[in-house]
Order: C-alpha cells, then sequence, then structure tokens
C-alpha cells in the first residue's frame, strides 16, 4: 500500500492539514469569508488554534491551500485523459471538471471575490508534499507524481498543441485565445442568475463552441 510509504509523522502533518482546509471549506459554502474564524475551523478538526498556526500563517494561506487541492484533482482527470483526447477537447473536458467544482453559487462568488482582492499579496501558495497528495485523493492512483498547475497554465499548453496540430490558426495569439478561455471560465457563473448555476456545464460548452469557431481552422476551405 501507499500508504506504508510514510511515516506517522507524515501522516497525520498531512491528514491534519488537509482536515483543516476541509473544515474551511465547508464553511465557506455557506459563511462568507470575513466571518470565518480560524477558532471554529480549529474547532471541527478538534486541534488547538496555536496549532492551526504550525501549518498556515492565515486564513489566506488556508484558502489557497484548498484551492492547491482542487487543482490538484484536476491535474490528475486531465492527465488521465491525455492521451485518449484531441486538445480542444481536453479543454472542454477541463471545464467539464471545473462546472463540478464550482459547487454553491455562494461558494464561488467568496472564491472569486477573495481571490481578486488577494491575489497581488500573495503567491500561489503551499507546494503540496506527495504524502498530502496520497492523502487527499488516496483513491486516485499514482496522485503522487502529479504536478499541481495552474488553470491558466494547463489552457496554454492546450491552446500550444492545438495549433502545433493545426486545429487552431497560428495567426492568432495563444494568449489572446487564453484569455477568452479565462473570460468564459470565470465570467459565465459570473452573469447567470444563481438557480441556473446546476445549467452551468451546458452554458460552458455553449460558449465555448461559440469560441471555437473564431479560432479554428475550417478544413473544408
Amino acid at each position: 500500500m501507499a500508504e506504508e510509504k510514510y511515516s506517522l509523522r507524515e501522516k497525520k502533518y498531512a491528514k491534519t492539514k488537509i482536515a483543516l482546509a476541509r473544515a474551511f471549506l465547508e464553511r465557506l459554502k455557506s459563511t462568507r469569508f470575513a466571518d470565518i474564524s480560524i477558532k471554529e475551523v480549529c474547532n471541527a478538526v478538534e486541534v488547538s488554534e496555536g496549532t492551526f498556526y504550525n501549518y498556515f500563517s492565515n486564513k489566506i494561506e488556508l484558502a489557497r491551500y484548498f484551492e492547491r487541492l482542487t487543482l490538484l484533482k484536476i491535474a490528475w482527470e486531465v492527465q488521465k485523459k491525455e492521451q485518449q483526447l484531441e486538445p480542444l477537447k481536453m479543454i472542454e473536458y477541463a471545464f467539464d471538471l471545473m462546472a463540478i467544482e464550482i459547487g454553491p453559487p455562494f461558494l464561488f462568488y467568496e472564491i472569486i471575490s477573495l481571490f481578486t482582492a488577494e491575489r497581488i499579496k500573495h503567491g500561489e501558495g503551499q507546494a503540496l508534499s506527495d504524502a498530502e497528495k496520497y492523502f487527499a485523493f488516496p483513491e486516485y492512483n499514482d496522485i503522487e507524481k502529479v504536478d499541481v498547475v495552474t488553470i491558466k497554465n494547463l489552457f496554454l499548453k492546450l491552446i500550444n498543441k492545438a495549433q502545433k496540430k493545426g486545429t487552431i490558426s497560428k495567426g492568432i495569439k495563444a494568449d489572446d485565445i487564453l484569455i477568452n478561455l479565462m473570460s468564459v471560465l470565470i465570467g459565465v457563473p459570473l452573469t447567470i442568475e444563481i438557480e441556473d448555476f446546476d445549467k452551468i456545464n451546458r452554458l460552458y460548452r455553449s460558449q465555448l463552441a461559440l469560441l471555437w469557431k473564431a479560432v479554428k481552422i475550417d478544413k473544408g476551405k
């Protein structure tokens, strides 16, 4: 078993850190970030506030850690499909995964508000150890080998692949296509009504279809 590779200290450290992130996430689904106290997160995990500061310096760092766990999960899912799908289909698949991860509308709005306000002050967050990757998602085979990448970097890699394969015109800058993709990813949830969040995957796909019409090379010409 992969679990046997890790010492008791590594296991405890990883599991406590992950538990704090998940307790924070549960509260963020219904409570504003500013109203979540470190004390209540610690109480949920049954650790002291002093213990919290052994893992995170503040709530922002905790939120960034949750973000990296989510990106790890998406990176693993995408990597698993990489040999089966064309680059543009991979982008669509990544959107499918993001639609699932967005979750309740309140959670999405809080995350966007938080990271928009804090992006200048903070970096990408803490790196994930192999033990943290494993204990966060033990059912995901070999997830320790997966590198955490930002959504932007993932999209850019797939855009470049599509251009090399001749699917997307090389006359269009990859960065311009990336801006359009990020606008769809963030803009659709911000634009739709709360009651339409259950349709977000279909709405993502319809916007991507419009974008593909603008950037794909017409093989019939």
